[in-house]
């Protein structure tokens, strides 16, 4: 009697755990995640006190906003931003910076290296980054909130845990140009399919608008030309052009692309770079992580070329493709950088039918978003640790699931030309 008490009651458990997932969507296991790792860091910190809630940051803040604040330093000497300050950012950036310069003292835009800190003496500074970085907070939360399908509360928790997570913040933290750029692909990766011409026309100018931010979204532009959209292609390469030569002039015009190169050419990252620190825990030599990385690269790159003509079907592949493109290239392996995924994310979310391979990619990428506790040392927190393997993961899979659906692809192409010569 009571084994078939217990049979009957391991039953109704396993009926209900399986009712739970097959009701389970993806926005809703997002949510859920945030709203756990988010509960537990909150008490956790609560209890600990002492201020260590920020060890998720870079330095514990003890270098708050200073990517913003450096840059606009930078790029308030004008032409000297290049061949002084040896920037590498293209123009349309540092035009930004230096616009954002004339709301702050001379006195600090002048300040040398080791007076970089002391904005937190300025109110005008203090003022100006507290209502910067709302406004642009307020923007990526409306953006995310109107991408994603489902109910007001299904949306509005969505959006906030994604503004609250750990890339975001780290993103917010540092004061970081990329959420320019995060938020320009936002806009025409979910008006890319859009009905009104406008609205594709806007997304059009975002993607250029991200491109002289940064450079390599120029990938995503590759979708309009395998999709033969020629027209908007070219409109959106002589957008590119001018946002990326017209903002020169304050910098010295066209001759200021010179100064960048030989920038980029002699520039060297710091000790923190993703390639330190897998060398630093697996003790291989840096430049044979450096060879592999990169010859990795060039996979991905190629698996993102073919994705359009692959993954017809589910175009959020090469999205997350080219994220990963991005990613795995060492320099710019960067935790704000995962927060991209928010894209293909959304789209798996929203999509109608998902498989079992969807819904991995859709948990791997949504991992890192969750908080962590503690850090391994002064430079290290856990998530930007985890990020490596992560995108061993997640990139490796990528490519094995491209050239499976490769294969089918042509198997199915040679199966239909077969049928049509018997």
């Amino acid at each position: 009697m009571d084994r078939e008490k217990l049979s009957n009651s391991n039953k109704k458990t396993g009926n209900a755990f399986s009712s739970f997932w097959k009701n389970m969507s993806p926005a809703r296991f997002f949510v859920m995640l945030m709203a756990l790792s988010f509960t537990v860091y909150v008490i956790f910190y609560m209890v600990r006190g002492q201020a260590g809630f920020v060890d998720i940051f870079f330095a514990r803040t003890k270098d708050l906003f200073m990517d913003f604040f450096n840059s606009v330093r930078d790029a308030s000497q004008g032409p000297e931003v290049y061949t002084v300050r040896h920037v590498i950012y293209p123009p349309m950036a540092n035009l930004i910076y230096l616009i954002c310069s004339r709301f702050l003292p001379t006195a600090f835009n002048q300040s040398g290296w080791y007076e970089r800190l002391t904005w937190r003496e300025y109110s005008e500074a203090i003022f100006f980054i507290t209502v910067f970085t709302l406004l642009l907070t307020v923007i990526l939360y409306t953006l995310i909130y109107e991408s994603v399908k489902g109910s007001k509360t299904q949306r509005f928790l969505f959006a906030f845990f994604a503004i609250f997570s750990v890339p975001i913040l780290h993103m917010l933290e540092r004061g970081n140009m990329i959420l320019f750029c995060l938020i320009a692909l936002f806009v025409y990766a979910f008006t890319y399919n859009s009905e009104n011409k406008i609205h594709r026309e806007i997304g059009l100018l975002c993607l250029a608008f991200a491109f002289s931010l940064k450079l390599y979204p120029v990938i995503f532009g590759w979708r309009l030309l395998t999709d033969k959209r020629y027209k908007e292609a070219i409109r959106c390469a002589i957008y590119g052009v001018l946002m990326l030569i017209l903002p020169s002039i304050p910098f010295g015009g066209f001759s200021c692309f010179v100064q960048i190169f030989r920038n980029i050419t002699s520039f060297s990252g710091g000790s923190t770079t993703a390639i330190s620190v897998i060398a630093g825990y697996t003790g291989i030599p840096a430049p044979a992580i450096k060879i592999a990385a990169y010859m990795w690269c060039f996979v991905c790159v190629a698996c993102f070329l073919l994705a359009p003509f692959i993954h017809k079907e589910k175009k959020w592949k090469m999205w997350m493709l080219g994220i990963l493109v991005i990613i795995t290239v060492p320099s710019l392996s960067s935790l704000y950088v995962w927060a991209f995924l928010l894209i293909p994310m959304i789209m798996i979310s929203n999509s109608e039918k998902r498989n079992r391979g969807d819904w991995f990619f859709f948990v791997i990428m949504s991992l890192l978003f969750a908080f962590t506790l503690l850090r391994f040392n002064s430079y290290l927190t856990i998530n930007t640790f985890l990020m490596f393997p992560f995108i061993a993961i997640l990139s490796i899979t990528a490519v094995a699931d491209s050239i499976i659906c490769g294969v089918r692809r042509i198997g199915s192409i040679r199966a239909a030309k077969a049928a049509l010569t018997e």
